[in-house]
């Protein structure tokens, strides 16, 4: 039995879905490598506890992957206004990190990475879950056509 897929052809583009979600990927590795320097940063000159310093490392990193994932991943989707889509943007990103988390404790309490260092592949997983997440909140809502 053949399965329909002109539908969602027309919806989300011949191959083109696959393409911006490479580039997300990219992209959101750039957003990790700044991250990790404004953590540095924070945590090592500034003296912070690592735990505050994520915080502007967060906002820092969500503020460069919007504007990459606008002007290179979703070009479509600079249609519309920068409020409205960074909002969007980052609402999506903070429910991934919830996601993420979320992940990341199930695996921990019930899967059995809890102990010793699995919790990195807990996180792994977590970040798996989140960038589909991520990737389809940015595509349909922060960065949609008009």
């Amino acid at each position: 039995m053949k399965v329909p897929t002109a539908p969602l052809r027309r919806l989300i583009g011949p191959r083109l879905w696959l393409r911006q979600f490479v580039k997300f990927c990219i992209v959101g590795l750039s957003g990790l490598a700044v991250d990790t320097s404004v953590l540095a940063l924070f945590t090592e000159i500034a003296r912070l506890d690592p735990r505050a310093a994520a915080v502007p490392a967060f906002a820092v990193a969500v503020s460069w992957t919007y504007t990459m994932n606008r002007w290179w991943t979703f070009r479509a989707g600079s249609e519309r206004s920068v409020g409205v889509s960074y909002a969007s943007f980052v609402g999506v990103c903070l429910a991934g990190l919830g996601l993420r988390l979320l992940t990341m404790h199930l695996l921990m309490v019930y899967g059995g990475l809890g102990t010793g260092r699995r919790y990195y592949l807990a996180s792994l997983a977590g970040i798996f879950v989140a960038t589909f997440w991520n990737f389809a909140g940015s595509k349909f809502v922060a960065f949609r056509k008009r």
